[in-house]
């Protein structure tokens, strides 16, 4: 990606929430009593959440390959920045709440800011080891204090006491440090793992204490070991090495250490901080159990190819390093075009990194019915019977060794 000062500019925009602030009091607010659950959903993190601010910071990266990519194509039927070919996990769980999609923090586009925001950054990381995209986990939330002083004279703070925060990350940092080739996995799990966990559970106790932030979704990582990109970079062959749905199991163990430690700590910040006032609520989802369900008996769970990636190129995995979804190279005097397959909702994977909207779908469709989620009755408040366009896909009984955490 390309870095450069138009991440300042596009902040700018922020600016013009002063402006606008007096337009929000001015809403009706028996419309506001429909939105089921939490009058908004504030949500950090990376690119499984950023619903648009990556594009905004970073236009020259994304431009060329929007222009030609088929991103969006099954919900959005163009781009529509996000790293999908469809809606992100962000996008099922507003809507099945009632509320409009997301807007992203950087673009300041006002007519969604009421019912919540996004403040994730695609590529970015929960930790400080990697300055690639200098935008982390803690960043996004001095980003949410500010957004909050913008507009707390129009929004009161039982807004931001009540909204559901969601926060998703870690995958890129394991990403990083691994494709780095300075660490092993060893490395990896011994320095990054401690500080990712360190970082996500110390981004909820500052917005608990600044933000007066009540409600919290934490989201765990999936099997790192089981994208196309990293089956492909970290290619073995020691058929040892795979486990039993053809995933590698060392970086796996990454996802495991991660979500084991996370877990945790989640448990004893959800005490601690219930102890001091029983509004408290921080909700644990067990994002590698949802997908190694669907890995353990694709069929069953409405997936056919689960380690392929849709829009791609080079076998085995449908995944290059070098030439992304949508993109076309001249390597070797042949053209590689990264194109995307006629059927995404049977892949888990959307572009060897990211998943499809049919996953994300079967996510949020576990975390609402509580799922691999603690604690389980957490969205108690959501009626299944108000649902988005699609039919939710109906999991059946769990893989051996996946539960609630």
């Amino acid at each position: 990606m390309a870095r450069g000062g138009g991440a300042a500019a596009a902040l700018l925009a922020l600016l013009v929430l002063g402006s606008h602030a007096g337009a929000y009091a001015q809403e009706d607010h028996d419309r506001d009593r429909a939105y089921k659950c939490f009058p908004a959903i504030f949500s950090l993190g990376d690119d499984w959440a950023d619903t648009g601010n990556a594009r905004t910071l970073y236009p020259t990266d994304l431009e060329a390959q929007e222009e030609v990519s088929p991103y969006g194509m099954t919900f959005f039927k163009s781009p529509a920045h996000r790293l999908s070919d469809g809606r992100l996990m962000i996008d099922f769980l507003a809507q099945a709440f009632g509320m409009p999609l997301l807007s992203s923090y950087t673009t300041g586009v006002v007519s969604n800011l009421r019912h919540g925001i996004s403040f994730a950054v695609a590529g970015s990381t929960a930790s400080f080891s990697d300055l690639k995209v200098p935008y982390p986990l803690l960043i996004q939330v001095q980003w949410v204090d500010k957004f909050q002083s913008d507009v707390l004279d129009a929004l009161a703070t039982a807004y931001f006491r009540t909204a559901l925060y969601v926060i998703s990350t870690g995958q890129n940092d394991y990403r990083y440090a691994l494709q780095s080739g300075a660490m092993s996995v060893a490395d990896v799990e011994f320095t990054v793992v401690p500080q990712v966990v360190e970082n996500i559970t110390a981004s909820i106790a500052l917005l608990a204490e600044n933000l007066q932030a009540r409600k919290f979704l934490v989201i765990s990582v999936p099997p790192v070991g089981c994208t196309p990109e990293m089956l492909t970079l970290f290619a073995s062959t020691d058929p040892l090495d795979y486990d039993d749905n053809g995933c590698l199991r060392k970086l796996n163990r990454l996802s495991e250490l991660h979500n084991e430690l996370l877990a945790a700590a989640v448990d004893r910040m959800r005490v601690l901080l219930s102890l001091q006032d029983p509004s408290y609520n921080i909700t644990f989802v067990d994002m590698y159990s949802i997908m190694t369900e669907v890995l353990y008996d694709p069929p069953k769970r409405g997936f056919s190819e689960p380690l392929l990636a849709c829009c791609g190129a080079k076998e085995p995995y449908n995944f290059h390093e070098k030439v992304m979804c949508g993109r076309r190279m001249l390597i070797q005097n042949s053209t590689v075009l990264a194109s995307a397959c006629s059927n995404p909702r049977e892949y888990i994977s959307w572009d060897g990194i990211h998943t499809t909207e049919a996953f994300n779908r079967y996510a949020v469709n576990s975390i609402l019915e509580g799922r691999y989620v603690l604690p389980g009755d957490a969205f108690r408040c959501y009626s299944a019977e108000e649902t988005d366009d699609s039919t939710p896909v109906t999991p059946s009984s769990p893989p051996p060794g996946a539960g609630n955490p």
